[in-house]
């Protein structure tokens, strides 16, 4: 097998990753976004923790995104 094959099939393989990857990464965006603007939401936590909670998450979010960035494109 060539390397030219062994490459695009690597790629196939990876194209199933990458999608997972980014659905995670808007997952954790969206959650984190919905938990600092809906106030109502998780409402028996302390405002500070929930806040420190979706920050977090968007960091998180931020970081998996760069990641997926590096390694696909």
């Amino acid at each position: 097998m060539s390397s030219d094959e062994r490459i695009r099939n690597r790629r196939n393989f990876r194209s199933p990753l990458l999608l997972i990857g980014l659905a995670m990464t808007v997952v954790y965006l969206f959650l984190g976004a919905y938990i600092l603007i809906d106030k109502s939401f998780l409402p028996a936590i302390p405002v500070e923790f929930r806040n420190i909670f979706a920050g977090m998450l968007v960091v998180y979010a931020i970081f998996r995104g760069w990641r997926i960035y590096q390694d696909y494109f």
